[in-house]
């Protein structure tokens, strides 16, 4: 009889902890998620300002270029600033790709759930 109660409490406990889990696993995913969306918004201003900075400068050095006058500073300049762009773009990107992972797996969850019901 003890070890039928002992198991019994065991049992519980364990549910517990698993239902702790699953709530805990929930709020990171929301966490990581508005996390994710915030970092989005940002890098999606600074692509911004750096694809602006970009379409200044490029006719002004294309221009210097074709008229032999372009100074390596210039063209250095050119180069960092597309760098820096698909730097900025690349991880814009990724985070992209981070949101739609996050979503797909509280879909998943909300989905196993809705079964379970």
């Amino acid at each position: 009889m003890a070890i039928l109660v002992l198991t019994a409490c065991g049992e519980s406990n364990t549910r517990k902890e698993i239902a702790r889990r699953k709530a805990a696993l929930e709020e990171k995913q929301q966490t990581e998620l508005k996390k994710a969306q915030e970092e989005l918004q940002l890098t999606d201003s600074l692509l911004l300002i750096a694809e602006k900075e970009l379409a200044e400068m490029t006719p002004e050095v294309e221009a210097h270029k074709k008229a032999l006058k372009a100074t390596p500073e210039e063209l250095t300049a050119l180069t960092q600033l597309r760098v820096r762009r698909d730097s900025i773009r690349t991880q814009y990107e990724a985070l992209g790709l981070k949101i739609r992972y996050i979503r797909k797996k509280i879909k998943e969850v909300e989905k196993l759930k809705s079964e379970k019901k």
